[in-house]
């Protein structure tokens, strides 16, 4: 009995244990014996710190949301308010004709660089021996200010004691002695400082090179720099055009009108002058037609503002300190029309102009063919940019024609009276490609072309960025040896610690210099683009942002590489795979989530930075065709303009949208990147 007892307890402590072991197992957060404050213990501290973390974090991504969203709310109905206007004003119409003379303007200014750019292929060093000259002289010079100002100095002396002397000498002897002395003295000092001036230039001069040009493009034949640097000095010391330049210019224009005399240059000024011939009697249209509409507009901004105008007055002679000035305030109120603009008859100049139009465009359509009948070919010109251009002629040749009609169709369909519907303003803005701002003309708010210089700066930096960052990581982290990491880690570290504004700085002076340079090499002609036009490029920028995101990837994926389990290598090894075969084929796989990660981590730091993009990509406002153009982003606008509007204005609120869908595309990214890792995990 007493054994069957004892099992009956030894079985029920059991139970009990078993009991309280599982209700322990259940609570993720037992309670504590230790120390707490108001009954808040270690754990519960760690769930309401991180808890409150992840709140806080909600929080702050729905305050910017609803900020941007609050600032941004009110731009469409005053954006499609201002384009009422500038619809009912007539600006409309002109911007019709406008378009067709932009496009008239760019042949014209085709043919004009195509000509240019092949006369300086052509002429070779003798066209850019003066510009060498220019800028090397203006390096001289700020080396040896100190002797220059000596030297004005002494010779403002001697001036003014050669003009005293003959007046001394006709009074008496002893002053005359006196005035001789002084000359003496001024002519020792004069000729001293000459020759100080005279070494210094030399010296200065003997040291510069092709390498100090400011714009590497302008090196020129060896044999030149000599001759070069003693012309500077000879120009510094006399202030006259030096005999080696003379003889230089009288070359130049020698060798110019030789190219000049080439067939296909004489067909391309025959070009240029069929594109330019009508472009007077246009230009005179339109800018009449301007001259109307804005008339018009100050008449419709008047009468838009003047309610607002009429209401603050009102206010002001409630709260008027003095009778007088009470008084003066209503008398203001008086003066205050509130008589909308009779825009039927404002507008009457425009619908009769659709007649004086077509007579002028039939002019330009003719005067286009005959100068794309003249236009050569551009095999004809040895200049890589000249045939770029006359390509871009050839181009236009098959759309301007189509621009031309559709801008007619455009005039004659035209009414001041139709209404402006909010999906206009709204298409306008997210697939407008004009953003003008500050003009006394009429602010367009298109965000197309910023979004597409972002995209593509993005596009080309991450592409760039990837091989270089993620073979490095799983060079240095699996195949490298010991001393190779040791060397090779902290360098690539060390490029996170550099400021953006110093590699925008890198950009404009050095990178942009470099890729311009070696860009005009004739092996590299079958690049898109090439040779470069200008220093401030979408290359230069996506080389900039792919190597300011190269530690973010890098460090990333060494970490998603660290994370695969050792097992793993020592299997694929034990089963006889080499190390390389061992990365490819079972480390990556491993860790192909974390590696997409990483370079999803990459863009979103490319996407958000902006001084880079701000100073190195150009800043201009058009569509991009290659990625050796220069083009502007939404980063890039937001820094620039956000500092110059008044808040609440149509621009704005055209900014904070803008930020808003800079917000979005990133929410999106990070979304998607998201959903692609849990799809990877699996």
């Amino acid at each position: 009995m007493k054994n069957k007892a004892d099992h009956n307890n030894s079985e029920h402590k059991l139970n009990s244990s078993s009991d309280s072991n599982s209700s322990r197992s259940s609570n993720p957060f037992p309670a504590e014996s230790g120390f707490r404050i108001l009954g808040i213990g270690k754990q519960e501290a760690i769930k309401y710190f991180f808890g409150g973390n992840a709140t806080i974090a909600i929080l702050v991504i729905a305050l910017i949301i609803g900020f941007l969203v609050f600032h941004s709310a009110n731009f469409f109905p005053q954006y499609r308010s201002n384009l009422e206007l500038y619809r009912k004003s007539g600006q409309e119409f002109v911007d019709y004709s406008s378009t067709q003379l932009d496009a008239q303007k760019e042949l014209k200014s085709l043919t004009i660089q195509a000509r240019a750019y092949e006369i300086e292929e052509r002429l070779g060093a003798i066209y850019r021996v003066s510009s060498v000259h220019s800028d090397l002289k203006a390096q001289t010079l700020s080396q040896i200010s100190t002797e220059r100002k000596n030297y004005k100095r002494t010779k403002g002396k001697l001036e003014t004691a050669l003009s005293s002397a003959p007046k001394a000498e006709n009074t008496s002897t002893t002053p005359a002695t006196e005035a001789s002395s002084a000359v003496q003295s001024a002519q020792i000092a004069y000729d001293q400082s000459l020759e100080a001036l005279r070494s210094a230039a030399t010296q200065a001069t003997n040291k510069l090179n092709y390498s100090d040009l400011s714009n590497r493009l302008w090196k020129t034949d060896e044999k030149y720099l000599q001759p070069i640097r003693d012309s500077i000095v000879e120009n510094i010391i006399t202030g006259k055009t030096t005999q080696f330049i003379k003889d230089i210019q009288a070359q130049e224009a020698t060798e110019t009108a030789k190219v000049d005399q080439l067939p296909f240059i004489t067909q391309l000024d025959e070009a240029h002058s069929s594109f330019n011939a009508p472009l007077l009697g246009f230009n005179k249209y339109v800018s009449k037609l301007r001259k109307i509409a804005s008339e018009n507009k100050a008449q419709a901004v008047h009468y838009a503002s003047a309610e607002a105008k009429k209401a603050a007055l009102i206010t002001g002679a409630k709260i008027a300190t003095s009778d007088e000035l009470r008084k003066r305030k209503e008398l203001e109120v008086e003066r205050i029309l509130l008589i909308e603009p009779a825009y039927d008859v404002l507008n009457k100049p425009f619908y009769a102009a659709l007649a004086k139009h077509e007579p002028l465009q039939a002019s330009m359509i003719e005067s286009n063919q005959a100068g794309f009948a003249k236009t050569p070919s551009e095999s004809e010109f040895q200049s890589k940019i000249a045939a770029r251009k006359i390509s871009k002629v050839k181009e236009l040749e098959a759309d301007i024609l189509t621009l031309f009609k559709t801008q007619r169709q455009k005039m004659e369909n035209w009414d001041h009276t139709k209404a402006f519907p909010m999906t206009e303003a709204i298409t306008g803005f997210f697939f407008g490609t004009k953003w003008v701002t500050n003009s006394s003309w009429q602010d367009i708010y298109g965000i197309l072309p910023l979004l597409a210089g972002s995209v593509a700066v993005a596009i080309a930096a991450i592409l760039i960025a990837v091989p270089f960052s993620v073979g490095g990581a799983i060079y240095v982290n699996r195949l490298a040896s010991r001393t190779e990491k040791n060397l090779i880690k902290p360098f690539i570290e060390f490029i996170g610690a550099i400021p953006s504004i110093v590699l925008a700085f890198f950009g404009v002076v050095v990178l942009g210099a470099i890729i311009q340079e070696y860009s005009q090499s004739p092996m590299l002609s079958w690049i898109p683009g090439f040779p470069v036009e200008g220093r401030l490029t979408i290359l230069n920028a996506s080389l900039l942002l792919a190597l300011m995101s190269v530690p973010t990837i890098f460090t990333l994926c060494e970490d998603a590489l660290n994370n695969v389990p050792k097992s793993y290598k020592e299997a694929s090894l034990a089963l006889g795979a080499t190390r390389l075969q061992t990365v490819i084929k079972v480390i990556l796989p491993s860790c192909a989530s974390g590696i997409i990660a990483a370079v999803l981590l990459g863009f979103g730091r490319i996407v958000g930075e902006t001084m880079v993009v701000l100073l190195v990509m150009g800043g201009r406002i058009a569509i991009p065709e290659a990625f050796t153009d220069p083009a502007h982003s939404m980063t890039g606008i937001l820094a620039q303009e956000i500092g110059e509007v008044d808040e609440g204005s149509l621009h704005w609120g055209a900014l904070f949208m803008v930020g808003l869908v800079l917000f979005t595309i990133a929410l999106s990214l990070n979304y998607i990147s998201q959903n692609v890792l849990k799809k990877l995990t699996r």
